[in-house]
């Protein structure tokens, strides 16, 4: 990424919601003058399925679902940042494994990151209601600005 760049990391977990945070944040940083890093954190465990799709073809293998990450939600919300920013936008995407809120602002923190942007929601309303959301984790645990997108 650009040195003289302001860079905004974006989580993101492939739901519709992360595709409008998504389109947003690269709107945003066309305006700027900024790039985006898209984080999608594997919150890996057989154990802890996020929604019945998921328990029925989860897959066992860290590799498969790291390929999964990058064809299924990286690689076409990379594509998605790109067409908003109109070309104008450096993207970039990096996939970790770790709790999504911890990992998305400990990133931040080590690329020094201007802002970071998230959806409200992600995937599972379910799990925002029981654990509390990923978003709300990120806005308490920032030591930067955290930009909710509805």
């Amino acid at each position: 990424m650009g040195e003289d760049r302001n860079l905004f990391v974006v989580g993101v977990d492939g739901s519709e919601n992360s595709r409008r945070a998504v389109e947003y944040a690269a709107g945003l940083a066309k305006r700027a003058g900024a790039s985006l890093l898209l984080v999608h954190v594997v919150s890996w465990s057989a154990y802890t399925p996020l929604s019945v799709e998921e328990a029925l073809h989860r897959p066992v293998e860290k590799k498969e679902e790291e390929r999964i990450g990058r064809e299924k939600v990286l690689d076409p919300l990379k594509r998605v940042a790109e067409e908003a920013g109109a070309g104008d936008v450096e993207v970039e995407t990096f996939l970790t494994w770790g709790h999504p809120a911890a990992e998305i602002v400990q990133i931040a923190k080590d690329r020094e990151a201007e802002m970071i942007i998230v959806a409200r929601r992600g995937h599972s309303v379910l799990l925002d209601i029981v654990l509390g959301s990923v978003a709300n984790a990120v806005a308490h645990m920032a030591d930067r600005p955290v930009m909710l997108v509805p």
